[in-house]
């Protein structure tokens, strides 16, 4: 079920706007309190895997390849 919502979000989401939309659903404190620690670590670093900001390039200071 949660896929089909995602899907059905990001589907939404290429049809009618151009700003960053939420996917997902909210996740009540009650539930997150049914969760162990490991699966709350997991969590965060979902989140935080996911908020990172996107890199476009990838630019080193190479010094041995330069002419």
């Amino acid at each position: 079920m949660y896929a089909g919502m995602l899907q059905q979000q990001a589907n939404h989401s290429a049809q009618t706007s151009t700003k960053k939309p939420p996917f997902g659903l909210h996740l009540v404190e009650e539930k997150l309190n049914d969760f162990g620690e490991e699966q709350i670590g997991q969590l965060k670093k979902l989140m935080e895997e996911a908020t990172k900001p996107k890199k476009q390039f990838n630019i080193s200071d190479d010094t041995e390849h330069k002419n």
